[in-house]
Order: C-alpha cells, then structure tokens, then sequence
C-alpha cells in the first residue's frame, strides 16, 4: 500500500514538473505588452513554456536578431524582459509576432582596462504588471521555425557565444543575481541605441564623377616629341558592386570594404564640318577603410579611404563631309581619396568622395604620308568629385 502511494505521488509530482528550456532552443512567441521606452516588454509565454527568471535569449525574426533581453518576471502563461540590447528598435511593437533563442549574457571582455564605463543594468526599469486574461499563449502557433525560416535564418549572427558555465547546471533564479551576471559579463558599450545592417554585406552602387584633370599631350610626329599643355573638365559615369565584411571575426576586415565597377565617358565636339566623337571605357578594382562609424551603421555618417585602379580603352571618330577616320587606344587610371556614406534603414544609401585622379591614355595613328604610325599620349592628373547613390542588400 505504501509502494502504491508513493508511486502515485510521484507521478503528480513529475506531472507538475515544466520542462526548462536549454541553450539555444527556440519559442514563438507575441509582444502583448511593449513600454514607451522599448526596453521592458510582456510576452505569452511563460513557466509553461520552460521559461524561468534569468533566462537570456535573443529575439528574432527571419531577417535578423532584433534585441536580446532577459527574464524579470514570471507567470504560468507570462513572463516579463528587460531588453539590454536593441538592434531595430522598429520592431519592437505591440503584437508583434517573433521568435526567441535561448542564449548565454552577452561577453565581450574580461579586462576591466578595456571598459569605457559602467552600466550595471542595461535593460528596463518601468513597472509592468502580468495578466493572465491577457491573449492566450495558445493563439500563436507553437511551431518554432520550419525549414524555409532556417535556412534564411543561417549566417544572420544569431550564434551563440560559448555559454557561461553555471554551477551544478542550475538556472539563475532571481534578479538580484540576474543584475550582477550582467553587471559582470555583459558588452561594456551594448549598441542599443546603434542600429546596423544584419546579413547585407553586398552594395550595388552608382555616381556621377567631375574631373577637373590638367597634364600633357605628346606626339611623336611632332618636332622632337614636344609636348603640349593640355586640359580636361568631363561627367562620368561609374556603376559597381561592393562586398563588406561584416561578420568576419577580425575588428580590421569589419571595417574593409572591396568593389568592383565600370566606369564610361562619352564626348561629341564639333567644329564646322568636322565632328569628333571620343569614348572611354574603363574597368577597376577598389578598396576602401571605413572609420569613425562602423561600415554597417544606418542612420550614421561612415567616412571612409579608398583607393582604386584600372584599366580600359578609347575611341575617337573623326567625320568630314568626306572621309571618316576611326582611332582606338589604351589606358590606365588610379586614384586615392577620402569619402562619406550614408544609410536608410531600407537599405538605401548615399554617398560622396573626393580624390586625386590620374589618367595615362593613348591613341594609335596609322601611317600617312612621310608620318609613321605613332601612339599619341596623354597624362593627366588633378581632383575629381563623386555624387552617388546605393542599395545594400
């Protein structure tokens, strides 16, 4: 009879026993409730779900991690966050719908040296009260994420660090001990208020370039190869793609950017009878260092160095009331200068450089007469301004 009892007793009390959640498993959850700060939210989900005071996870939807917080208070159905990091704050709304992952405290470092100040809680501070009448927890579908939303949801930074090992594998139970874990491992400078790019590490891009640009044109058919003084005010054209490192491990390469990019100008003069048409076109390669703001800022200045070279070709068509002369060459351009970027949440950016440009270009002349075939050269060099625009994606 006693052996009965007791394994009837056990059971109840197994039944009553929630499963807690480990490190990295995932819930579907909604925002019931979100203070006008942004930083305290109240969920429907709770002990039932596996939830306990302490928990730390990362909130996200199939774009991105949007904020990271951790549990403050508990209900069987409820619980109520405190967000000490929050990416895009646009997404923080009533209603919303999103999923979380069970994640370590943020940490960074663990040289006191390094920290600029102290921020003992970095999450919120309103009153929010639990109600258990609220919408039901039920109303959202407890699928976590099926496989469509995980692939997209790969390489979006939402990994996890090495978790914090805590001792005998028991959860954090109140705030107190919550606030000093946080206190303690959490980044010294979390970029709450910093909104960046997730997983946009590619740029198509366009501008207009005005070269201002003076230098020398030789000929060899001339006497003794003089060279003359020569001018160029111009418009170009330069479209490219640019790759950013956003997510490499090294603090050098998140600040590189490469690109690639085609540039063309287009001429037509006349004089009388004679028109003269000339054509460039050049292809190039460029880096660039971004400083002050971090490459994947939005809502921020990033300024930046960049430097470039490249190659191309150059036509020159020459029509008279009687003939039409034809001419093709080479040529070589680099350039170094300095630039800023500005980004729109959508991914819309402008942008704008300066930079010291020199062009070594030449065209081919056919024999005529006594003259013999000759290459025409010409070098210039001088500031050439950049206006453009972007689309990160």
């Amino acid at each position: 009879m006693m052996m009965k009892s007791f394994l009837i007793a056990t059971i109840v009390f197994s039944a009553t026993i929630t499963h807690a959640l480990e490190m990295d498993e995932k819930l579907t959850l909604r925002f019931l409730k979100v203070s006008n700060s942004k930083k305290t939210i109240l969920i429907n989900r709770g002990a039932e779900d596996g939830l306990a005071v302490g928990d730390h996870a990362k909130f996200f939807i199939t774009s991105g991690v949007i904020a990271r917080g951790v549990v403050e208070k508990l209900s069987p159905s409820r619980s109520i966050w405190s967000l000490y990091r929050v990416v895009d704050p646009a997404e923080i709304t009533d209603g919303k719908v999103l999923n979380l992952k069970i994640a370590s405290p943020v940490k960074i470092t663990e040289d006191p040296s390094k920290s600029l100040k102290e921020e003992p809680i970095p999450g919120g501070t309103e009153k929010m009260e639990m109600n258990e009448t609220a919408v039901s927890h039920k109303e959202v579908d407890a699928t976590v994420v099926d496989e469509a939303d995980k692939k997209e949801l790969e390489g979006l930074g939402i990994e996890e660090e090495k978790p914090i090992s805590k001792s005998n594998g028991a959860k954090t139970k109140s705030s107190d001990q919550t606030s000093k874990k946080i206190q303690e491992t959490s980044a010294v400078e979390p970029r709450s208020s910093e909104r960046v790019f997730i997983n946009r590490d590619w740029e198509i891009w366009s501008a207009l370039n005005l070269s201002m640009l003076t230098g020398t044109t030789t000929d060899p058919a001339a006497t003794a190869g003089t060279a003359n003084d020569a001018t160029n005010s111009r418009v170009d054209f330069t479209a490219g793609f640019e790759k950013y490192f956003s997510d490499s491990h090294s603090e050098f390469w998140k600040k590189i950017s490469i690109s690639a990019f085609g540039t063309i100008q287009l001429n037509k003069s006349a004089a009388g009878a004679t028109t003269t048409t000339t054509q460039h076109l050049n292809i190039g390669l460029g880096g660039s260092y971004h400083f002050l703001n971090p490459a994947d800022s939005i809502g921020k200045f990033i300024s930046f160095g960049n430097i470039s070279f490249g190659v191309g070709n150059n036509t020159s068509t020459t029509e008279t009331e009687s003939a039409t002369t034809d001419l093709k060459g080479a040529e070589n351009f680099f350039s170094v200068g300095v630039g800023s970027k500005y980004y729109l949440a959508s991914g819309v950016g402008f942008r704008g450089i300066v930079d010291f440009y020199h062009q070594s270009s030449g065209l081919d002349y056919p024999a005529s007469g006594a003259v013999e075939s000759r290459t025409v050269t010409t070098d210039l060099n001088g500031f050439r301004f950049q206006l453009g625009m972007s689309y990160r994606f």
